[in-house]
């Protein structure tokens, strides 16, 4: 799991050159108390570049470079710096990067080994005692992003089926020239750059620059077992930033439109969603044994309430109070039609973000179709 740090920020007494990164929590003053270190000043004691893996990959800080545009370089998704900060925990300040200092950018080679072409069955490896033998069928497979941007920012979430959030667009400025004379049906929406009110202002805790979540309320979502209630789906509809407050209203700008906007949708801050880099594991292989952690069930998937297949994103009654953490794998199940007989294993399943009691994830691994109210289980 991505650990963010917070560092309280403090002033430049020392001339040295910083590089900003370009994170979504911006510090406004770098580190204090730099010192030399070799040919460059620097705020941290990195480690020596000797010490990091064998077959590691590194990148010696230049001018201009920030962490969000080597996660761009080096795994081809900006959204993955947080998975780059924390390979350099000695980097106590994500937002302030010294030229000079080297960062691992990778744990392993940057060429995965050739897998030797084999023929006829695996070789089975030698049993343990008194445990049944298995196959290695597949090598490892390597690190990958589980998710892109929009899986975390435009899909949405279970939360409390009352969940306060007191600030909402109350209207469109270009309202004049969307309505029509005789049409009972007036467009009602918002796109991205259309400016919009928004009721709600500097005394329900809007900030002018910040940038919002705009949230509207679903269905409820229940246990697809026992009918009880497990919270609200919150679809996320896009992303406003605030230009301007007052007291109870303020005026914005809708920075990202993940479907049409509608009037009513709920601001709620934006939250750090890093997109977990992960290696995908192999299934279960047919004579394994279920792990015995934590169990649960699919309650929902976007866009499917029947069949879930390969990429669809879905949701889970696990969270961070069942030790559940992004990047975390299920494996998924269903009971056996056949009595006495173990359960059908459907797929794989990894986490991308967690509440307390809930979760989102994608499908990344599946060899039978899913559908809601199959059983998971934690790897």
């Amino acid at each position: 799991m991505v650990r963010v740090r917070r560092v309280a920020p403090v002033l430049l007494l020392m001339a040295a050159t910083a590089v900003v990164a370009e994170t979504p929590k911006q510090s406004s003053t770098p580190p204090r108390e730099l010192h030399r270190a070799g040919e460059h000043w620097t705020a941290y004691n990195s480690p020596d570049p000797a010490t990091y893996p064998a077959g590691a990959k590194t990148h010696e800080i230049k001018a201009g470079d920030t962490l969000w545009s080597l996660a761009q370089q080096y795994y081809g998704n900006a959204y993955l710096w947080p998975q780059l900060w924390e390979m350099n925990t000695w980097v106590t300040d994500a937002h302030w990067i010294y030229p000079g200092d080297v960062l691992l950018v990778s744990r392993e080679g940057t060429e995965s080994a050739a897998v030797p072409e084999t023929t006829g069955s695996p070789t089975p490896a030698p049993a343990p005692a008194e445990e049944m033998p298995t196959a290695q069928m597949t090598p490892a497979s390597p690190p990958i992003p589980l998710a892109t941007e929009a899986d975390l920012y435009c899909w949405g979430y279970i939360g409390d089926p009352n969940e306060p959030m007191p600030n909402r667009i109350r209207s469109f400025e270009d309202v004049e020239v969307t309505y029509q004379p005789g049409v009972l049906e007036q467009i009602n929406t918002a796109a991205t750059n259309d400016l919009v009110f928004i009721e709600g202002g500097s005394s329900t805790g809007l900030v002018a620059g910040e940038t919002y979540l705009l949230v509207e309320p679903g269905e409820m979502i229940r246990h697809p077992r026992s009918g009880e209630a497990i919270g609200r789906h919150y679809d996320y509809s896009g992303q406003v930033r605030i230009l301007c407050t007052e007291e109870t209203r303020s005026r914005g700008v809708i920075v990202q439109a993940c479907r049409e906007i509608a009037v009513g949708a709920r601001l709620k801050p934006l939250p750090q969603l890093p997109i977990p880099l992960a290696r995908i594991p192999e299934l279960p292989q047919f004579c394994d044994s279920p792990t015995g952690r934590q169990a649960g069930f699919i309650v929902g998937a976007k866009n499917s309430t029947t069949t879930i297949g390969l990429g669809t994103l879905v949701e889970i009654n696990l969270g961070r109070d069942d030790q559940l953490q992004p990047g975390d794998f299920l494996t998924v199940f269903r009971e056996n039609p056949l009595p006495g007989e173990p359960p059908l294993l459907l797929g794989e399943i990894g986490v991308l973000t967690t509440e307390n009691r809930t979760a989102t994830g994608r499908v990344v691994n599946m060899r039978r179709a899913m559908q809601i109210g199959d059983r998971v289980e934690a790897r």
